[in-house]
């Protein structure tokens, strides 16, 4: 059998990897309609989260294949997919470093901008899932106390690591220095996420502490925090957005780090979700990709020793250079204000997001 094989553009090397599987057509991920898929013939689909997986796009398709290049899979109808026995795949833990890394700069950053010592004081990390984990780990390097929140895993008895103590959320709010939250957005079930963080935690956080948030819009109540902010100093690093790509401009411009979600854009954790699609395809196809370019990009990773975390200003400059966030804050604003309204330049600016390496 003859795949066709349609890979969202912005997934780097899936589609060279894949054209050993069949004729490949790469596709702008919001674009992308059902007219094509059926005229195309097309059986297996890769995507990234600005594609909505469901009927709509898929019902009288050939699509018996769908991959998600993401971490999150809340654009996904994954009971659709079950129903009609299409096999999925997603990427879970391919960016998680590259977001651990981005809160940990957001931690450096605001302790210059404070003048304050981070040893010791407290962060709150909710959610301890891939991303959860790395961010409590380099907490424990930077000499940060590890308060965490995990309801499900928690009602599963996990056994959590030494270094962390288990505390309920509004306990976090109350007594961090610093709150970053990884959970996934769920709608429905016992582990509802959205507007977990809303107007009463909100407003039991301390002023002057540090919020991070780079889960998925809709977690945290964007109203809320603005009224937080308009209320008290609270410095803020936002990488996900309500009703993306039309975000919250008001927002954005009261926050000392704002990103078109590009957290978890490193090169290196794009290249770990290709190989993991690449991977799901081989099982599901027992057809055979060329890692070649792949594995070459992925051998580029050197890690620094974690006596690193000990020198916080070579840290911070470190990742200042390597990252760049102070200069995506800087053009997200200079853009978007300047856009008169425009939603598509915020799919822009993460399309064309240059190449930025990972160092921890």
């Amino acid at each position: 059998m003859k795949h066709i094989i349609f890979v969202d553009e912005n997934i780097p090397m899936l589609a060279e990897a894949l054209k050993p599987c069949g004729e490949v057509i790469e596709y702008s991920g919001r674009k992308l309609s059902r007219n094509e898929l059926i005229d195309s013939g097309c059986s297996a689909l890769f995507v990234r989260s600005t594609t909505n997986i469901n009927s709509e796009l898929l019902e009288g398709t050939t699509v018996r294949f769908v991959g998600s290049a993401t971490s999150g899979i809340d654009h996904v109808n994954v009971e659709y997919l079950s129903h009609n026995n299409i096999t999925f795949a997603y990427a879970p833990g391919s960016n998680a470093n590259s977001v651990a890394e981005y809160v940990v700069y957001s931690i450096l950053k605001w302790r210059n901008i404070t003048k304050s010592e981070i040893q010791d004081k407290k962060i709150g990390v909710v959610g301890y899932g891939n991303i959860g984990k790395i961010v409590a780990k380099y907490s424990n390097y930077l000499g940060l106390k590890i308060l965490l929140n995990d309801p499900p895993l928690k009602d599963e008895y996990f056994v959590f690591p030494d270094f962390v103590k288990y505390a309920e959320l509004d306990d976090i709010c109350e007594r961090s220095d610093i709150i970053t939250n990884h959970v996934p957005l769920t709608l429905d079930g016992s582990y509802q996420t959205h507007n977990l963080l809303n107007e009463q935690n909100l407003k039991l956080i301390k002023p002057g502490s540090l919020f991070i948030h780079t889960s998925r819009g809709g977690v945290v109540d964007e109203k809320a925090l603005i009224s937080k902010h308009n209320e008290e100093l609270l410095y803020t690093a936002i990488d996900v957005w309500e009703n993306e790509p039309n975000i919250n401009h008001e927002l954005m411009n009261k926050v000392m780090i704002a990103t078109p979600h590009v957290a978890g854009y490193s090169r290196d954790g794009k290249i770990r979700g290709a190989k993991m699609m690449a991977d799901a395809f081989k099982e599901f196809s027992e057809l055979e990709p060329d890692y070649t370019e792949i594995n070459q990009e992925l051998s580029q990773y050197k890690p620094l020793h974690s006596d690193i975390f000990s020198d916080y200003d070579k840290l911070y400059i470190l990742l200042q250079k390597s990252r760049e966030i102070d200069e995506d804050t800087k053009n997200l604003r200079k853009i978007l204000n300047a856009s008169n309204g425009k939603t598509d330049v915020f799919d822009e600016l993460r399309k064309t997001y240059p190449s930025r390496r990972e160092i921890l």
